[in-house]
């Protein structure tokens, strides 16, 4: 069975993967800059929210049954390399405190504005820069795929 939620504006929904992430992690990280847009310029450690690639995929016959994919990005300073990893292999950890995917997990509707959500795909380390005045950085990515 289906449920039919109302419309739900995109920009919404990654203020609520955001809002869910920063509730979840910051009182294990302390100062995390967490965004439900792209940061090009961050101050880190970091998690920005944007969307993936592919973004859109249609599940069904209507043109709104769709599910989305969005972009979870953490960063870190290379600064304190080991520290640094550290942070990054904890958020990439399946489960526990400081995890993504606990922190995504414990909120699947994400206060009702989406009908479910998965992380279905993690990446390993990079380096991220994304314009080319700002500092190169350590970071990961997750993909979530959402359920419209």
């Amino acid at each position: 069975m289906s449920v039919c939620l109302p419309a739900t504006s995109l920009e919404t929904i990654t203020l609520a993967v955001a809002s869910q992430l920063e509730a979840e992690l910051a009182p294990v990280y302390g100062e995390l800059q967490v965004a439900g847009r792209r940061i090009f310029n961050p101050t880190p450690p970091t998690l920005d929210v944007y969307p993936g690639d592919p973004f859109q995929e249609q599940t069904a016959y209507g043109h709104a049954s769709r599910e989305v994919f969005f972009t979870i990005r953490a960063r870190v300073s290379m600064a304190d390399n080991e520290a640094g990893q550290s942070t990054l292999l904890q958020l990439l950890n399946a489960d526990g405190p400081g995890s993504v995917i606990a922190a995504l997990a414990a909120d699947r509707d994400l206060q009702g504005w989406v009908q479910d959500s998965l992380v279905d795909g993690v990446s390993g380390f990079a380096i991220h820069q994304d314009v080319s005045e700002a500092t190169p950085l350590l970071g990961c990515t997750w993909r979530l795929r959402i359920v419209l």
